[in-house]
């Protein structure tokens, strides 16, 4: 998953990969517009407007950005601009999917894991430590709606901060999604 400021690197990077045995998907995350701070009113006049005006949400956005690909993404080796992923992994035979942020370098697939899953039939799995002082950035899980979330930081209004800073557990950024059930 990409931000609208990392895609066009992200490509670059990947392009070397293009005639190996690897098919490499990827795609971007949500934006939402910047919001004036004097007339409240959003900063991009229109879906092409320049990057300044939009923030991305943060890895709490994955569920939601593996669904579909919002008209302005750009999503690299899918043959659909109208799908999402998520579909379209569903639609090849794919039962679950692993996802580590790119600077977990010790994440690996965890067979026990994956069969406590399947047992299970849990939703998802997600890699979580007791939180320190030292754990101000990243995500929680929080119940919403009666359905168990990611959220994260970035998606915290700063009245809330303190309370989501109290939280005692910290997503580590590894998980594993049943992508039937994600896709819900």
């Amino acid at each position: 998953m990409n931000s609208f400021n990392t895609d066009d690197d992200t490509a670059r990077i990947i392009q070397k990969y293009q005639n190996h045995n690897i098919n490499i998907l990827t795609f971007n995350q949500s934006r939402y517009p910047r919001v004036d701070k004097e007339s409240l009113l959003p900063v991009p006049q229109s879906a092409d407007s320049d990057k300044a005006g939009w923030y991305p949400p943060g890895h709490g956005d994955i569920f939601d950005a593996l669904q579909y690909v919002p008209f302005y993404s750009r999503v690299m080796w899918l043959t659909s601009s109208n799908s999402g992923l998520l579909t379209q992994l569903i639609s090849a035979g794919k039962e679950y999917i692993f996802i580590s942020n790119v600077d977990n370098l010790g994440a690996v697939v965890d067979l026990n894991i994956m069969q406590t899953m399947i047992d299970s039939q849990a939703e998802y799995v997600m890699e979580v430590t007791d939180k320190t002082k030292a754990d101000i950035k990243g995500g929680t899980i929080i119940d919403y709606d009666g359905k168990a979330r990611l959220l994260e930081v970035a998606q915290v209004p700063k009245d809330h901060l303190d309370e989501f800073c109290s939280t005692r557990k910290f997503k580590v950024s590894s998980m594993v999604l049943g992508a039937e059930k994600a896709n819900d």
